[in-house]
């Protein structure tokens, strides 16, 4: 949906011009699905991102007798791990606070 916007705005010398802003505002139900595949896409990258790392690093403390040093780096991975996934879901999370076309 694109609505046109005129705002009013002052200028240096007392001056007021009217500028016309296209924005991209979506509806409710568009940002509520937004935000559950983003949820549904993050949640399924994290229960890897967290699940391979420690299992796997009790199966080789198991395998070579380290135990628990394995396991820990794993549980260390996996938290570094789920701080990229957080960052990279929010980074492609569309911004709607920017116009298009014009300065913010």
């Amino acid at each position: 949906m694109v609505a046109t916007n005129k705002a009013e705005t002052k200028s240096g010398r007392g001056q007021t011009k009217i500028v016309s802003k296209d924005t991209d505002i979506p509806g409710s139900f568009e940002v509520k699905q937004l935000f559950i595949s983003s949820a549904i896409s993050m949640s399924w990258q994290m229960a890897i991102a967290v699940l391979v790392p420690i299992v796997g690093g009790y199966y080789l403390d198991q395998y070579f007798k380290t135990a628990p040093f394995i396991t820990l780096l794993g549980m260390v991975v996996a938290v570094v791990l789920v701080i990229l996934i957080v960052k990279k879901t929010i980074a492609e999370l569309p911004d709607y606070t920017k116009t298009k076309g014009g300065k913010s």
